[in-house]
């Protein structure tokens, strides 16, 4: 039986089992951030809890594992014939859990059936009394079946997300309990798992549950995003749309130094300000008083950027002050001072309107959130 790379090896007088360290070892990996980071963490709790160590196998198994002190936990196993399995569980010859975790990654392709493929050759050679290949995944893919490529079956975050909750009704310490509300409020941070369906975004105005709704996609939109090195920040403005700030570090090449946070995501919600709409719209934010930028490298710089924006379609928007009215495009040369913000929008199909007959599914929606605003992001590459 092959041993864990890193297993069992002491550097510096450091424990590299201890899942404190580990949590660190996703950041030096290939393939997705998001994946890693969700594994090294619920691994990390597979080691503090019994209960939910206990818990855990019994998802997959559908009964108890006695002993469960003695199950080892080991996360990216480098195996002979290539491949690294996500995280893996066992107590000696007796017991062999593997599980290939997915999160945004595509189940029906190549790649991934030949992991699994690679991984059961592997099981199979271990010798273990009860040997077992799962996939864990944010959402099934019903045109792709992991049986049929090796696996034992799968299961959804989801779903481990409600036994897991389960588990607080039963007789826990504080500590464990503690536990597995953090990881619960992990798991939907990082848009994980969702507990909303966007149909929710409808009443916006309502509660706080469509308002966890908006929080779930802008999450979505963030973890999708920062693979390509975006940056986001979410607020909602009291008594205004919630907003989604978007920045890229390569564009202090063209803004200068600043947040540079030059494309927004808005929900537009009806009753604020004159949206009549449930929408998603973005916007090019080509200055902002809070974003710190140099007034005057701008104001030598704005005329090419309005006349480059004009030409993909954009009108824009002078705040000369936040309390006084708008001024719609002005060119370059009419702005004589500084403004509070210059904003561009484009007319059109951009937006995203939400409405009660057309419900979308949530994959669909923050795939086309996430392209479009891709696509504003080359605009303001060009400027």
């Amino acid at each position: 039986m092959i041993e864990p790379q890193r297993q069992h090896v002491t550097i510096c007088s450091i424990d590299m089992n201890n899942p404190f360290w580990r949590l660190k070892r996703y950041l030096l990996d290939e393939g997705d951030p998001q994946e890693n980071h969700a594994t090294e963490c619920l691994a990390a709790c597979l080691v503090f809890s019994s209960k939910i160590r206990d818990a855990f196998i019994r998802f997959w198994l559908n009964d108890a594992v006695t002993n469960t002190d003695l199950v080892e936990v080991v996360t990216q196993l480098r195996i002979e014939g290539g491949g690294c399995i996500d995280l893996l569980l066992r107590r000696g010859e007796e017991f062999l859990l593997v599980v290939e975790v997915k999160v945004r990654s595509r189940e029906n392709c190549d790649h991934h059936r030949e992991q699994l493929r690679k991984y059961r050759d592997w099981l199979n050679k271990q010798g273990a009394a009860t040997s077992r290949l799962f996939t864990l995944v944010r959402n099934e893919d019903r045109s792709f079946d992991p049986k049929k490529h090796g696996a034992d079956g799968r299961r959804t975050w989801s779903a481990l997300y409600r036994d897991l909750k389960a588990v607080l009704a039963n007789e826990v310490s504080d500590v464990e309990s503690n536990l597995i509300k953090y990881l619960l409020d992990y798991l939907e941070s990082e848009a994980i798992v969702s507990t909303y369906e966007t149909k929710d975004l409808l009443s916006y105005a309502a509660g706080w549950k469509a308002r966890k709704a908006v929080i779930g996609i802008f999450n979505c939109v963030n973890s999708t995003l920062e693979v390509d090195g975006f940056k986001t920040e979410s607020v909602e403005g009291e008594g205004g749309w919630p907003q989604l700030k978007i920045q890229h570090p390569r564009w202090e090449k063209i803004f200068g130094e600043g947040k540079n946070r030059k494309i927004s995501l808005w929900f537009r919600v009806p009753g604020i300000w004159e949206a009549t709409e449930y929408e998603f719209r973005p916007e090019i934010e080509i200055w902002e008083e809070d974003h710190g930028n140099d007034w005057r490298f701008a104001a030598s710089r704005l005329s090419a950027w309005l006349t480059a924006l004009k030409s993909q379609g954009f009108s824009w928007t002078v705040y000369p002050t936040w309390n006084g009215g708008s001024r719609a495009n002005l060119s370059a040369s009419q702005i004589h001072t500084e403004p509070k913000r210059i904003c561009a929008a484009r007319a059109g199909n951009d937006g995203f309107v939400i409405r009660p007959d057309q419900i979308p599914k949530e994959d669909d929606l923050i795939d086309s959130l996430v392209k479009r605003l891709k696509e504003y992001a080359k605009i303001v590459d060009s400027l």
